[in-house]
């Protein structure tokens, strides 16, 4: 029992050497901070995490997401049954702000929480079986108190902070943070990763990072003068472990086969474990016509070596009129992606692949004219 809680302490003591600095500021602006690197060298922290694999007590029922998301209507029946199912839970939080009672939520709030986060990682074609760690949990929901509280985020909160404790202060050293949104809502502001700072899409990278095994949630939601807040915990011992298969040997978002149009934001990523993209070049076509895209700057060290781009704007796309010139909703939108020139062991290698946006409202796939957000590349209102 002594080597039992020994292997934790030890294992809690490399966690708070995994430094994931990435903040999500929402409010009438929604802005991101990128996440850290990790330190330095790996392969001595992994030797250490290896020697000390745990596995604390978890909350709610296993499960394990999966999803074909070449099949349209697989990927339709797993929105509505996965994403639409885990959301509008009641939080039941049971904390006071002005008392620094981080309090908690209920059990389905946080099963609702674990289905987001697995909706999107089945989706990317990784593992969709994370768990939370009852200690993930608590330690989370106090670092998402002090958040709240303060007004502001910080992965380095001094002691000086209302309601500091060093339970959340260390959560907060692993945690994507997230102000004045929580719940699902925040989990969705980690996978679009907008905002200038967000580039190299740090918070989504961890949240679809294959090897991850156990997460935990600390939830806020708004009283009075305090904003909602969200500490999500993403660094778990698993981080250097042997990477599980996946669905396809990359991880992209939004990823190749059928997506709905909800889950797709106007920054796209490839990501491949060990990959160099440093001379890596994305085009992309819609309806026969290539679509400008804006390269970001390759950004290592954050989860698996990733490529991000952003289609550039667009105000309308003709795929086609019928006889009588009546204008249609497209119904399915099919981008195709083009990946050149990714270092992989020394050689170079390019991929290919198709992304179909989709109306889970609609029932068809007529190609016709439609008008384009020139943000996300999707239709502006839907019937």
């Amino acid at each position: 029992m002594k080597n039992k809680y020994k292997n934790l302490l030890i294992a809690l003591a490399i966690g708070l050497r995994l430094i994931l600095t990435s903040l999500c500021a929402l409010g009438g602006s929604p802005t991101l901070v990128t996440a850290a690197p990790l330190p330095q060298p790996q392969q001595e922290i992994s030797e250490v995490i290896t020697r000390h694999l745990y596995l604390p007590v978890v909350t709610d029922n296993y499960m394990n997401l999966s999803v074909n998301a070449q099949d349209r209507q697989a990927s339709l029946d797993f929105f509505n049954q996965v994403y639409r199912a885990s959301e509008g839970v009641v939080v039941d939080w049971t904390g006071n702000h002005d008392t620094c009672n981080e309090g908690t939520t209920s059990q389905a709030f946080r099963h609702a929480m674990r289905l987001r986060i697995n909706y999107f990682r089945a989706m990317a074609g990784v593992p969709g079986s994370v768990a939370f760690s009852h200690e993930f949990n608590q330690k989370a929901q106090k670092a998402a108190l002090m958040m709240s509280v303060n007004g502001q985020l910080s992965h380095d909160p001094p002691p000086t902070w209302e309601c500091y404790s060093a339970d959340g202060a260390e959560a907060a050293r692993s945690s994507n943070l997230c102000l004045r949104a929580y719940s699902w809502d925040a989990i969705d502001a980690y996978i679009e990763d907008y905002g200038s700072a967000n580039y190299c899409v740090g918070h989504r990278r961890w949240i679809l990072y294959p090897q991850t095994q156990l997460m935990g949630t600390g939830d806020i939601p708004p009283a009075n003068r305090y904003p909602a807040a969200n500490a999500l915990w993403i660094l778990d011992s698993n981080i250097f472990g042997p990477r599980p298969d996946t669905r396809e040997e990359f991880v992209a978002w939004p990823p190749p086969g059928y997506v709905p149009y909800q889950v797709v934001s106007g920054r796209w990523s490839f990501a491949y474990d060990g990959a160099d993209f440093s001379s890596a070049s994305v085009s992309m076509t819609f309806g026969g016509e290539t679509i400008p895209v804006s390269l970001r700057p390759v950004v290592d060290g954050r989860g698996e070596n990733t490529l991000v781009w952003e289609p550039e704007s667009i105000s309308s796309v003709t795929i086609g009129r019928n006889p009588v010139g009546v204008k249609h909703r497209l119904r399915d939108w099919v981008w195709r992606v083009s990946i050149s020139s990714v270092i992989i062991g020394g050689n170079p290698r390019d991929f290919v692949y198709d992304v179909i946006v989709f109306d889970p409202g609609s029932q068809g796939s007529t190609h016709l004219n439609y008008a384009l957000d020139s943000r996300l590349g999707i239709p502006l209102e839907f019937p």
